[in-house]
């Protein structure tokens, strides 16, 4: 979708991997590359330090893609609980409803979670 391209932080294909996952396989990464997986908050959060990267939120909602993308995303070290912060909205205005209606939207400025570890306000983790 960019001349620059862009690094999958997860990816949900289907239910063949659950992301029910404590929180040293959260923080590790886990899954297949080109199945469902989820890269590692400790490797988000190297990649974030070395630059200053967009976030792109893409939702498939009975059966048409949404998108929307944020500026400015960062995430904090282990010592913060991976605390999750991006700002400036920058996708479409067409997609915006739909994909803020996706629970990932309301994890910004949150640390965070896993079954073994609840760093959030939320009864989800």
């Amino acid at each position: 979708t960019s001349a620059n391209g862009w690094i999958v932080i997860q990816q949900r294909i289907d239910d063949t991997q659950s992301f029910n996952q404590n929180w040293t396989l959260y923080k590790s990464g886990f899954g297949i590359y080109d199945k469902n997986f989820w890269l590692g908050l400790e490797k988000m959060h190297q990649l974030t330090t070395l630059a200053d990267y967009r976030l792109r939120f893409e939702v498939l909602i009975n059966g048409s893609w949404y998108s929307d993308e944020y500026d400015h995303f960062k995430m904090s070290s282990e010592l913060n609980k991976y605390l999750l912060n991006f700002s400036r909205f920058s996708g479409g205005q067409s997609d915006v409803q739909k994909v803020r209606d996706c629970p990932s939207f309301y994890h910004n400025g949150m640390m965070f979670s896993t079954p073994d570890q609840d760093n959030d306000l939320s009864s989800r983790n």
